[in-house]
């Protein structure tokens, strides 16, 4: 069936988190070779970046952490995006994509604060849903129905199997989405998105791309 509507991840998907760890490595005095080194090595592991994040700094407590930094540098980005961190490809890509007759919507594991300021982005999309505000998170299977839910919000007689989720990592993303009944694309972007699309699971998705314009040109030849 024809691809009417695609979703899309936040994080190494549509924002580069390049400068968000950064600022994290700084705030702690650890070199950024040393940081984002530990980060993909913990990662290449099974571990997660909560784990290399307790590694690298014991006791790390992200709620505790996140709220001593609030309460010092209130105005700052911290650990939030902004227009900046965008992908150069998303605009151009989902100018093209809705100019094809698809519709757009994002949905990704995400702080409150994510909701507001993609909305401002003003990237012509259908819908925005983060996890935090849902109360439900990836990989659970709520989380895409959720999805599937704000899809048909634009477009009611949407089918899962009519729905592209496009993200960067296999666990989070594509192995749950497949589950659901959606077509995937995987990322070859970002820490995790280079190493799992190396990996045999990798195979579970329907492509794997390195930018959205490769997106753009895929879909294209899928109706």
């Amino acid at each position: 069936m024809a691809i009417r509507t695609v979703v899309f991840d936040v994080g190494e998907t549509l924002v580069d988190e390049t400068r968000i760890f950064a600022r994290w490595a700084d705030r702690f005095g650890i070199p950024h070779m040393a940081f984002f080194g530990t980060i993909g090595g913990v990662i290449a592991t099974g571990g997660t970046i909560t784990d290399a994040f307790r590694l690298l700094v014991p006791g790390f407590d992200l709620a505790a952490e996140s709220a001593r930094w609030r309460a010092e540098d209130p105005d700052g980005e911290r650990e939030h995006f902004g227009e900046r961190d965008l992908y150069p490809d998303v605009r151009p890509a989902f100018k093209a994509m809705r100019e094809a007759g698809l519709s757009l919507v994002i949905a990704g594991n995400q702080p409150p604060e994510a909701g507001p300021t993609l909305t401002a982005m003003d990237l012509g999309v259908d819908g925005i849903g983060i996890s935090d505000d849902w109360g439900v998170a990836k990989p659970s299977p709520e989380f895409f129905e959720r999805v599937l839910g704000l899809a048909r919000a634009t477009r009611p007689d949407v089918a899962a199997e009519e729905i592209l989720y496009v993200g960067d990592r296999v666990d989070n993303d594509v192995l749950p989405a497949r589950r659901a009944g959606m077509r995937t694309a995987l990322l070859r972007r970002g820490v995790h998105g280079h190493l799992h699309a190396a990996g045999e699971d990798a195979a579970h998705a329907d492509v794997v791309l390195d930018d959205l314009h490769q997106l753009v040109d895929w879909i294209a030849r899928q109706g």
